[in-house]
């Protein structure tokens, strides 16, 4: 779909012309990869849900940690799964958890994953930038993927749906994984990165982007290969791939992930898509308390059900606004 109005903002991006050929043969490693999964005690929290620890191994042996949090529902109930920031960690979310089972991972190389992950000097997104075999984010793409799967085998039928959520690097995680998978029910994107890459360089103020502009400041002749590796992690290309019923927050006005390069991604989606349009993101603005607008409408949709008309005018792009 192309956003009224913001069309321009669609650029011609044609992904490599192996890109299919590359993330077929990273699933099908994933596919023989043996989760190995390990469980900690349980705990019980304050609203009397269960919440297990676990880990578990993904592409590559990573060993990945993570949590569940089942809901104490004594009926199936649906399934979020989630991702977390750029140089952040999962985060436990018990407000989820009332009506909803809830596991959430740390990408290899970020928070209690980091064991064993030797990360470039120059930045975590430059880590193994030197194609994209070995770059750290064909790992954290894998990552999600095998967390849906161990998520659905310990739940073992108790899920009755599954969303793939996440904000920004988690929200760029959450759409290639969707796209790379049928699970999803529901996919739920927050300002999402790695969209547009050429023009990121050129606007973005901070995050994995200063990362990148500071690198090639200091090793201009590598710019070309960076490019093409970063071209098989390009959101948009992923973008025409999904087919889940998704649902963006776009905040309009961010220095770390411009809303351009997220317009770019959402107007290269061919599935039944809703927009949300924010004022800001990113940031210490007051009214980022909007966002709370968004989370609840999107949860609605995973506990009440998708409305017969999502996708569809006049609700398809809406402003949150105070």
């Amino acid at each position: 779909m192309a956003v009224k109005g913001l069309e321009r903002f669609k650029p011609n991006l044609d992904p490599p012309k192996d890109f299919h050929a590359f993330w077929h043969s990273t699933l099908a490693e994933l596919d023989l990869t043996v989760p190995e999964i390990r469980l900690e005690p349980p705990e019980t929290t304050a609203s009397g849900a269960e919440l297990r620890r676990i880990s578990f191994r993904s592409l590559g042996g990573a060993r990945i940690s993570a949590y569940l949090l089942r809901s104490k529902s004594e009926r199936p109930c649906p399934l979020i799964v989630h991702a977390h920031g750029y140089n952040d960690r999962y985060e436990v979310r018990n407000e989820w958890g009332r009506d909803c089972h809830v596991f959430g991972f740390d990408a290899r190389g970020f928070g209690r994953s980091a064991e064993g992950v030797k990360l470039s000097a120059d930045g975590y997104v430059l880590t193994g930038i030197e194609s994209p075999e070995t770059s750290i984010l064909r790992g954290a793409v894998a990552d999600y993927l095998q967390a849906a799967r161990v998520a659905r085998d310990l739940l073992q039928g108790d899920a009755t749906t599954m969303t793939f959520k996440g904000f920004s690097f988690g929200g760029a995680l959450s759409l290639m994984a969707a796209a790379l998978s049928t699970e999803p029910d529901l996919v739920v994107l927050g300002q999402p990165t790695f969209g547009w890459h050429a023009e990121r360089r050129r606007v973005s103020l901070a995050g994995s982007t200063h990362e990148l502009n500071r690198y090639l400041e200091c090793y201009p002749w590598r710019l070309d290969r960076v490019s093409r590796t970063l071209e098989y992690f390009e959101s948009a290309h992923f973008a025409r791939l999904v087919s889940s019923p998704t649902i963006v927050g776009i905040g309009l006005d961010d220095d770390v992930v411009p809303s351009r390069t997220v317009l770019a991604i959402v107007n290269h989606l061919r599935c039944l898509t809703e927009i949300r349009l924010l004022p800001v993101s990113h940031s210490n603005d007051s009214r980022e308390v909007l966002w709370k607008k968004f989370h609840s409408e999107w949860l609605t949709y995973v506990v009440d059900g998708i409305p017969a008309n999502f996708g569809l005018e006049p609700r398809q792009i809406q402003s949150l606004v105070a």
